[in-house]
């Protein structure tokens, strides 16, 4: 059965693929009737044998455009818009027998929810080649749309507590701070700032993995917290402390090289 490719292209020119097992259940979903799918796409327990990944219930949100079939376009995008929320960390936190909402933490998931809702209603009206990530990895586009979005609100919240100045491109203090150990003394004012924007290369160079902890770091999240409603690194990039830890260091490794070799080089 032929599936339509995706359009997005990588870097290096090669178009997106979805995984094999991903093609494989959209064959087998394509011949069940709307509503044995769309009890399936409700089922919430990952672990359950009738789970529908929802890199399919983005394929089959995808093709009610093809029919023009509003009914089954809302009823899928309620289902996926559950799944954004539900990978979201929670901004309600309970003290006694009071509830409350972290303002902070519900603007953030609001904001991906309103990323990705937008990403579906412009793919509807033509093509958004944005979304095709999530037919490839949804969990982890979902991810990095939350993070964008927690890097603005901090951006917003604290604007002398950004990355860098939008005027000169001057890393922040608190990125020179965490990187103190590899910059060289006795710098001149000229090659402290060369120094500053070699460290902004240098981040950017990073793979995506690691950059997205450097990214948190910045934003002064913690790699793990103990405090209700409170976001933590493992919960927002989905892994546990000891993989948090070793990207980091893998970072700040590559960091180090970087800007011993682009120093010395004079760049």
């Amino acid at each position: 059965m032929y599936i339509d490719p995706l359009r997005k292209c990588k870097e290096s020119g090669e178009l997106y693929t979805r995984r094999a097992n991903i093609i494989d259940f959209i064959c087998k979903s394509l011949d069940w009737p709307f509503d044995e799918f769309l009890r399936r796409a409700e089922i919430k327990d990952r672990r359950h044998s009738d789970y529908v990944p929802s890199e399919v219930l983005v394929y089959h949100l995808r093709q009610t455009k093809s029919d023009n079939s509003d009914g089954r376009f809302v009823a899928l995008y309620d289902i996926l818009r559950d799944r954004v929320e539900a990978a979201c960390p929670r901004p309600n936190r309970h003290v006694d027998d009071k509830v409350y909402e972290d303002s902070r933490i519900a603007e953030i998931r609001d904001a991906t929810i309103d990323h990705v809702t937008e990403l579906m209603f412009t793919d509807r009206q033509g093509y958004d080649e944005q979304l095709d990530i999530y037919e490839v990895v949804f969990d982890k586009a979902v991810r990095s749309a939350r993070i964008t979005k927690l890097r603005k609100v901090n951006r917003r919240e604290t604007a002398t507590e950004e990355v860098e100045d939008t005027i000169t491109g001057e890393v922040r203090t608190v990125v020179e701070a965490a990187l103190d150990r590899y910059k060289k003394t006795g710098l001149t004012a000229e090659e402290d700032f060369d120094y500053r924007i070699h460290l902004r290369r240098a981040i950017d160079a990073l793979p995506t993995d690691e950059r997205e902890v450097i990214d948190l770091l910045l934003a002064d999240i913690p790699i793990e917290t103990s405090k209700d409603g409170e976001p933590s690194m493992t919960e927002l990039l989905g892994c546990v402390e000891k993989t948090v830890r070793n990207r980091r260091d893998r970072a700040y490794a590559k960091i180090r090289r970087a800007l011993d070799l682009e120093i010395d080089d004079g760049e």
